[in-house]
């Protein structure tokens, strides 16, 4: 599955603006992306929500959990995750959570372009159990899309995941979202995205044309397979200019 040009979401904003703001102009851009802009990267997620919807079915009541990482960048990952969540939403009027399921470098990922670096989440339910999820989760400019921060990874560094607690949070969110989109650091820079992307029903690894090295593609597809994720598909982006 070949996705074209993210190129158009490489800008960063600044946290200095605060949650709200940041938050307000993430939507903005992607509604300009996919309502106006001829663009073929937002037809191309358009296309890729409804492959999801057909795929990924609700089971018992349960949405769709999934998975992604980047091989380079926790940017690439961003930038697909915020733009997938957007068209789930328009094109399905799918429930989205965007779960930011990092314990390492906020700044890049999902928490650091929202604004919310300074926000608890999913760090915090690793430790403390997930009874206060609905306290922790955001909500975001786009009604029925919310997110779950990464939180303060402060205490987790050295400890391994929480298996238990980890399927605890999964669970409750498949429960009350349709779509939950979980972003994973790369398994060669963090051996703990292993655990959350094997709880995940498939992992969508992405490449960025022209720049990501095939053996190290290869290399990290061969971990998540080895660790016990059964379903890895990979996703070639377009190159950031």
């Amino acid at each position: 599955m070949g996705i074209p040009k993210l190129g158009f979401l490489s800008q960063e904003t600044s946290a200095t603006n605060g949650g709200d703001t940041l938050l307000a102009r993430w939507y903005e851009r992607l509604r300009d992306i996919v309502l106006r802009s001829p663009e073929p990267a937002s037809r191309a997620y358009r296309y890729m929500s409804r492959l999801i919807e057909r795929e990924f079915v609700r089971r018992g009541g349960d949405g769709a959990c999934l998975a992604f990482s980047s091989t380079d960048s926790d940017k690439v990952s961003t930038d697909a995750l915020l733009l997938l969540a957007y068209c789930l939403r328009s094109e399905l009027d799918s429930r989205v959570l965007l779960m930011d399921a990092r314990l390492k470098d906020q700044a890049e990922g999902i928490t650091g372009r929202l604004g919310l670096v300074d926000s608890p989440g999913f760090a915090e339910i690793l430790r403390d159990g997930c009874g206060g999820l609905e306290d922790l989760i955001q909500a975001t400019s786009v009604a029925g899309v919310e997110v779950l921060p990464a939180g303060d990874p402060r205490g987790t560094n050295s400890t391994p995941m929480d298996r238990k607690k980890l399927r605890e949070l999964l669970d409750a969110a498949k429960a009350r979202y349709d779509h939950v989109l979980v972003q994973v650091g790369s398994p060669m820079r963090d051996t703990r995205a292993l655990m959350a992307a094997a709880e995940a029903e498939a992992v969508f690894l992405l490449a960025e044309e022209n720049r990501t090295f095939v053996t190290t593609l290869d290399e990290c597809r061969k971990v998540l397979i080895d660790n016990g994720v059964s379903d890895v598909r990979v996703v070639v982006t377009g190159a950031r200019p």
